[in-house]
């Protein structure tokens, strides 16, 4: 029979899952606003770069500086991946989970 896990551990996995959900949501919404030409790509990252630059003021000012620094780096993460999607992506197409999405032609 399995061990139990410890409580604590439980609470760390739904935080970790809630925060995953929302790192996959948010990329998500990023690939489908570029998807359907609301923004561009150099106003995404740039609000990323904010936000980055938000998390490493936290990082420094010591207020959860690990968290801080963990987000920064997930940012970074993802601001490299939008900015490869710009040469990979054609018009009216964008790569998501191994298939290929095409815009209704008007």
């Amino acid at each position: 029979m399995p061990e139990r896990r410890p409580e604590k551990n439980e609470d760390a996995n739904a935080v970790l899952g809630e925060a995953q959900a929302a790192l996959w949501l948010s990329e998500s919404l990023i690939l489908a606003l570029l998807e359907a030409n609301l923004l561009d790509t150099e106003t995404i990252l740039e609000a990323i770069e904010i936000v980055i630059a938000a998390k490493n003021t936290k990082a420094a000012e010591a207020c959860e500086p690990e968290v801080a620094r963990a987000a920064a780096t997930q940012l970074a993460l993802i601001s490299a991946s939008i900015a490869a999607t710009r040469g990979a992506a054609k018009p009216g197409k964008m790569k998501r989970n191994g298939r290929t999405r095409r815009k209704p032609s008007t």
